[in-house]
């Protein structure tokens, strides 16, 4: 079963990296499942590290590369074009209760809008359902009153 997916969205990184950190510590504490998801607008990236053997079985043209231990695994999959967030979430979160997505501006899942002012709300609103909007200079010490907007959101 796909679980719900909310994204946070909107101009400040710093601020959304913090309202994720929180959020998913929170969730965790209240026993739940918590998958996350980044968004990354600027097109290749590179999460392995060059000279170990997975760099090297991917520079050497391999289509998708695994690394498993006994206690983690990632995989690394060349695309032929954009991954759909449903398509991802389907195949790698069915273990979580919910995905915190970071960005994912265009597509149709609810969302945190964090705002540095008024007009950001229909910029990064996009006709989506909102959870919550967010000042940009909002603290640490307010973010149990998202999470709990969080929850009852997603019925956890």
């Amino acid at each position: 079963m796909k679980p719900p997916v909310i994204c946070i969205v909107g101009k400040s990184k710093r601020m959304k990296l913090m309202i994720m950190q929180e959020l998913i510590s929170k969730l965790k504490a209240r026993g739940l499942r918590v998958g996350a998801l980044k968004y990354h607008k600027h097109g290749d990236f590179e999460i392995d590290i060059e000279g170990k053997d997975t760099w090297k079985y991917a520079n050497a043209g391999a289509d998708t590369v695994a690394i498993i231990s006994s206690v983690k695994f990632a995989v690394i999959k060349k695309a032929n074009s954009k991954p759909e967030i449903d398509d991802i979430i389907e195949k790698h979160f069915t273990d979580c209760n919910i995905v915190l997505a970071d960005g994912f501006t265009l597509s149709d899942k609810p969302r945190i809008i964090v705002i540095d002012s008024e007009e950001d709300i229909e910029l990064f609103k996009r006709g989506c359902e909102l959870v919550a909007v967010i000042d940009k200079n909002v603290g640490r010490e307010d973010i149990s009153g998202l999470v709990n907007k969080v929850v009852r959101f997603c019925c956890l």
